[in-house]
């Protein structure tokens, strides 16, 4: 926990220094180097693949490796501010550490994010905004749904939720980039179940441009 709380500060305090500076002649004087302030594109697509190291909030479970694909659609405003949106396919994988249960779940959303994001340099920017996810499916390792008896949880157990996403980006080479991401999300949740909708943890992944950054275009 100590190590989520460190770098969760750490990204924040860079993100709003930058959100709150004074413009791209302020980014070059602070840090020496910014974006090409004459060839940037307004409008780029990205394709990425993620590892999910999530689990419910607490101590009675741990994180198993998960997965998130999709894509996303970033528009900048100025060459060192810009916002961006698209869908992640997210599954969230972990298994429950009681006495009486060692299973694993595998929760999967439709994750949708609407963040902001800020260029230091022409290599880096981060980024912060909101998230909404759309429940897909709940599985269990075990038969959970004596009724039905299937592995998926019954409807109402897992739902939709909104949380909040912090993440930095780095161009490893040309139009791919690697980030590091810290997110959360949570909706009320029944007290007396194992059965959490508040989640928290790290995704690290590979992005694609489609289009190069560094070029004027519309």
């Amino acid at each position: 926990m100590r190590i989520k709380s460190g770098l969760l500060v750490f990204i924040l305090s860079l993100v709003f220094d930058l959100a709150f500076g004074q413009g791209d002649a302020n980014l070059l004087l602070q840090y020496r180097k910014g974006p090409d302030m004459s060839r940037y594109r307004k409008w780029n697509f990205d394709l990425h693949l993620r590892g999910v190291y999530m689990s419910p909030q607490g101590n009675h479970a741990v994180p198993k490796i998960g997965y998130a694909f999709g894509g996303n659609i970033q528009y900048k405003y100025a060459n060192s501010f810009g916002a961006t949106t698209g869908v992640d396919l997210l599954s969230v994988h972990y298994q429950y550490q009681l006495n009486d249960n060692t299973t694993t779940d595998q929760i999967r959303y439709l994750s949708f994010p609407l963040a902001i994001r800020v260029f230091p340099s022409a290599r880096i920017h981060f980024e912060t905004g909101l998230l909404f996810h759309h429940l897909l499916k709940a599985e269990n390792s075990a038969i959970v749904d004596l009724r039905q008896n299937t592995n998926t949880y019954p409807e109402g157990v897992f739902k939709n939720a909104f949380g909040w996403l912090f993440g930095v980006h780095y161009n490893i080479w040309k139009k791919f980039y690697l980030s590091l991401e810290y997110r959360f999300f949570k909706r009320a949740t029944i007290t007396q179940r194992i059965q959490k909708n508040n989640f928290n943890g790290f995704l690290v992944g590979v992005h694609f441009l489609i289009r190069s950054p560094n070029r004027k275009g519309p």
